[in-house]
């Protein structure tokens, strides 16, 4: 006694087998190469589509800062007055001007707290923007917008940025870079 299926399909009694050759092996590979690069080069392109570069997250802040300042938490510090609000405000061994601050605020970027502060150096305001370093963080920046420059860089466990006039740039970059 023999068993079929219903659902079976087969050579029809009488005909004979169907017989189809082999794949063959180099086919199966190059497939699965093209699947799995179309895979990952979709994926790397996604990532970088869905989530912006975060490298320079803090500069762009402190421009928009500059441009629009915020209502200051304190004005007119000292020296000393600055250096204690910025150990309250970021930690201990913040890198701090040694110059008076028409204006400080607070605010957090990346999920990091930061300082934003406006001095006066010269004849021109500057805000110095500062904040602990994040993981990947580059030595030194700069970014051009507009009449405005903004110069990044890292001391210590901190990431520092300065924004200020572009034609008087060499000036205020000397006096906040120690």
């Amino acid at each position: 006694m023999k068993l079929v299926e219903a659902e079976s399909e087969g050579p029809v009694e009488g005909d004979d087998a169907v017989v189809t050759p082999p794949r063959p092996p180099h086919r199966g590979v190059s497939v699965s190469l093209v699947f799995t690069l179309s895979v990952l080069i979709g994926l790397v392109v996604t990532i970088y589509m869905v989530f912006p570069a975060r490298h320079n997250v803090l500069a762009q802040r402190a421009i928009a800062l500059h441009r629009d300042p915020p209502p200051w938490d304190l004005v007119a510090l000292s020296p000393e007055a600055l250096g204690a609000w910025t150990t309250g405000a970021i930690g201990k061994g913040a890198p701090v001007p040694a110059v008076a601050a028409l204006g400080v605020s607070q605010f957090d970027v990346l999920e990091r707290h930061a300082a934003a502060i406006r001095l006066q150096i010269g004849s021109d305001e500057v805000t110095y923007v500062v904040s602990h370093a994040g993981r990947i963080t580059p030595q030194q920046q700069e970014l051009h917008d507009g009449e405005l420059r903004a110069v990044t860089w890292v001391h210590g466990a901190f990431v520092c940025v300065a924004v200020g006039p572009e034609t008087s740039a060499a000036t205020w970059i000397a006096a906040l870079r120690h």
